[in-house]
């Protein structure tokens, strides 16, 4: 095995590992807070305040996103007939204990309070 065989079996372990770190946080980050965010900003007109904010707090909850790394707010415009539901989430990636990459995201969607007929 020539030292070039070596370089590369290095730099595959190496972006194996990396992948493995950062791939959970980014599928968290990008698909699991928008559709938590689509799916509540359309639960919104029909269930209310309360229950979309109890949901979104199960629903974070199921994707593997913990209370502390996650902030989230609704806002209704009753004059405008809207919603707006905006999730942040943040979280820290540890590489062997030396680097630490802090990754954040944030996802904001809108809905109508009443439908278009």
């Amino acid at each position: 095995m020539g030292i070039k065989s070596i370089f590369w079996l290095v730099v595959l372990t190496a972006l194996f590992y990396v992948g493995f770190k950062v791939a959970p946080v980014f599928f968290k980050g990008t698909i699991g807070i928008r559709g938590v965010c689509k799916e509540q900003v359309d639960l919104y007109k029909k269930y209310g305040r309360e229950y979309v904010s109890k949901r979104i707090e199960e629903s974070l909850t199921e994707k593997g996103i913990p209370p502390d790394k996650r902030t989230y707010t609704i806002e209704s415009d009753a004059g405008e007939n809207r919603v707006t539901i905006r999730i942040n989430y943040s979280d820290t990636v540890d590489f062997f204990g030396r680097y630490q990459k802090t990754f954040d995201f944030s996802y904001e969607c809108e809905g109508k309070l009443r439908s278009v007929y």
